[in-house]
């Protein structure tokens, strides 16, 4: 529990992401961590996202007794390569990130070694912060982005309902004590994050479509009529 501080902070920094955004882009390579990341360019195809986390949703990963230790069979096999002997949801996430090619969020402050070895996120606060100063961070949900909300919860985008339901379908891990599915509505929602970097022209458009509440002082700076549909 000590590590997963409430991040009641959140909805502040998005109303500053444009700023921090903007100063980020000079350099061709990003550093976090003692670790050099490679450019956006050089990441796999997001589509491999998605196939693993339902994988894992398929191996009915439970934990026994709500003690923080994700196991297969229902809580009766072996312990998941994500478990972390703690809350479990940002590493599931940076896990399926991790094994679909995407590191760049090696990039954070705070980072844990799960039970396989991999280095995972392990804090909601701290993910939205680098995705905010490092160019990560959107407006708009799309299938294998990151969706963070509530005060301390995120999982990954499966699927998005614009029209009717106004809300977001996303596989999550620690979410009553397994990975299941969940339906985030937009207005819980602190923020999208993203595996590969977005351009800034990217990320004024996804404020322009958003699929969250968006602070009224970034809406002032947008003119929606430069961008074509979604």
């Amino acid at each position: 529990m000590s590590v997963f501080s409430r991040t009641v902070g959140l909805a502040v920094l998005a109303a500053t992401a444009m700023l921090l955004i903007s100063s980020s882009y000079g350099a061709s390579s990003r550093s976090g961590g003692g670790i050099t990341l490679p450019g956006p360019t050089t990441s796999p195809k997001i589509g491999k996202i998605l196939p693993l986390a339902r994988r894992e949703l398929s191996r009915n990963v439970v934990e026994r007794r709500g003690n923080n230790i994700p196991r297969y069979r229902k809580g009766k096999g072996k312990i998941a390569p994500y478990s972390i002997a703690n809350q479990w949801c940002a590493a599931f996430s940076t896990w399926i990130w991790n094994k679909s090619g995407f590191k760049a969020y090696l990039g954070t402050k705070i980072l844990w070694r799960a039970h396989d070895g991999t280095m995972v996120g392990v804090q909601v606060r701290d993910l939205t912060n680098w995705a905010i100063k490092n160019g990560y961070f959107s407006y708009r949900a799309k299938p294998g982005y990151l969706v963070a909300y509530g005060t301390s919860h995120i999982g990954i985008v499966e699927k998005i309902n614009r029209v009717s339901g106004q809300a977001v379908g996303s596989i999550e891990g620690n979410i009553g004590n397994r990975v299941a599915r969940v339906t985030v509505p937009m207005e819980r929602v602190t923020g999208y994050i993203s595996p590969v970097r977005l351009t800034p022209i990217q990320l004024d458009k996804s404020a322009a479509y958003a699929d969250m509440t968006v602070p009224p002082a970034v809406l002032r700076r947008i003119d929606k009529s430069q961008f074509g549909q979604p």
